[in-house]
């Protein structure tokens, strides 16, 4: 009873009171950096939603349940003090319930499209396999959070009968890096690198086609490069077409005009030099590959740039590979094929949205938007309208005008709906109502009795 009694009075102490409060501003304070160094994922997992914050807040609760009972028994005129300590108690409640039961993601959709995902915050492995390489099937599947649990410490392995996937490194923040090698397999297609150079313009690309990848176009704006194994028709642009015949392992190329004819043919070589008759562009083949691979790498990185991604170091079968997040990668076997995905975790919605059409309205005379909505379809509300102002709220559900892509000429192609499911949002409105009545009410407490005392002492002057 002793250790009892004396654990209490430490609990309703002013000084652990304010040990307490200073960690806990300090935590703050250190997320604040994290964030403006890193990003608000990086600072969320390592600060906000660490054991350390989370023990500290919950060492709050016990603090105010504790003083509370130190009140006992309660008088009227302890019910600010009661309101305002339960209100704070409710609110970090209603947050847990948010934090662990909540949704909170992102939905993308072109104009006609419909759809009932939401990508979260979460990363998921997903794997998925074909034995006859066309029809693909889930095989495996796993939530992962490498930041937290890195693989070099906690290992990560998708056991797929004879075949495995091993994770065997992460880089949070990481530069891309794609090269084209050559391969010694033969399912492998050919690589192009060609320039197109005139006294204006010098552009060099490279065209490859992967494992099952029936043609690589190079979209020039009023031209096109293409290499495919199968006919290709170009719309009223100019084309320059490789025909690539995978039985003879050839390369036939095609310069061809936007009206459709054929200028110019003959058989690709490495080092071919011709002229293709358009605005005095001459075509150069500066590599020929017949049989390459595209080789993707990573470079680590210490603090995010808008070209980093976070990526994974794979093994499958004794060959290393390299996958950025929201990427899939292809592994082969003599008779499966494997599709491995890794990136945001995608939530399905028990009802579909349909984007029925999407507007933009601009600054007078600039293209900078002013304000943008969108106009979606669900069952059981209809056509309604999003906009920044006025979100939809369906099922449980709420969906914010987020933000939007459009296409080169600035024609907006696809809406960005940001998606909430808040349970905890009811308790969290309560607690800071109650916290609010209770400081009023200790105001006015306070207030009142400074006004009876100077009365009491004006009837005795």
């Amino acid at each position: 009873m002793k250790f009892l009694d004396r654990l209490f009075k430490i609990l309703i102490s002013v000084k652990l009171a304010v040990v307490v409060i200073l960690v806990l501003g300090i935590l703050s304070a250190v997320g604040t950096i994290y964030e403006s160094k890193y990003d608000a994922e990086y600072a969320q997992k390592l600060i906000y939603h660490s054991p350390l914050m989370y023990f500290f807040l919950g060492l709050v609760c016990v603090q105010l349940v504790c003083v509370m009972i130190d009140r006992w028994p309660w008088k009227p005129r302890h019910a600010p003090f009661l309101l305002a300590h339960v209100g704070i108690i409710i609110t970090l409640a209603g947050s847990l319930v948010t934090r662990y039961m909540g949704l909170d993601g992102s939905m993308t959709f072109n104009i006609g499209q419909s759809s009932r995902h939401v990508t979260v915050g979460e990363r998921e492995l997903l794997v998925y396999a074909s034995f006859d390489g066309q029809k693909f099937t889930p095989v495996g599947s796993r939530i992962v959070d490498f930041l937290l649990q890195p693989p070099d410490k906690h290992p990560v392995a998708i056991e797929l009968g004879s075949d495995r996937i091993e994770v065997l490194d992460y880089y949070h923040y990481a530069y891309r890096k794609q090269e084209i090698k050559p391969s010694d397999s033969e399912f492998d297609g050919p690589a192009i690198r060609f320039q197109l150079q005139n006294d204006r313009v010098n552009v060099s690309r490279w065209l490859f086609l992967g494992r099952g990848q029936g043609k690589d176009i190079a979209d020039l704006g009023p031209a096109k490069v293409v290499l495919t194994d199968s006919p290709y028709k170009n719309m009223g642009l100019n084309a320059i077409v490789f025909n690539f015949d995978p039985a003879k392992k050839q390369i036939k190329y095609e310069i061809r005009s936007k009206e459709g004819g054929v200028s110019k043919t003959g058989d690709l070589e490495e080092g071919l030099n011709v002229e293709t008759g358009w605005m005095g562009l001459q075509l150069r083949v500066l590599r020929y590959i017949p049989s390459a691979k595209q080789v993707t790498t990573y470079e680590h990185r210490d603090y995010p740039t808008p070209q980093t991604v976070s990526a994974l170091k794979v093994k499958f079968n004794d060959e290393e590979h390299w996958m950025g997040s929201n990427t899939v990668l292809r592994l082969f076997t003599e008779t499966n094929v494997y599709v491995l995905s890794y990136g945001n975790r995608r939530v399905e919605l028990p009802f579909d949205l349909t984007l029925t059409d999407f507007r933009v309205g601009r600054y007078q005379g600039t293209m900078q938007a002013m304000s943008y909505e969108s106009d979606v379809l669900a069952k059981g509300v209809g056509k309604t309208t999003i906009s920044m102002n006025n979100p939809l709220k369906h099922q449980g559900f709420t969906f914010y005008q987020a933000s939007f892509q459009e296409d080169e000429s600035g024609k907006p192609v696809m809406s960005i709906l940001s998606v909430n499911q808040d349970p905890g949002r009811f308790w969290k409105y309560l607690g800071s109502l109650m916290v609010t009545l209770g400081a009023m009410l200790l105001f006015w407490e306070k207030s009142l009795k400074k006004w009876i005392k100077e009365g009491e002492q004006g009837d005795r002057a």
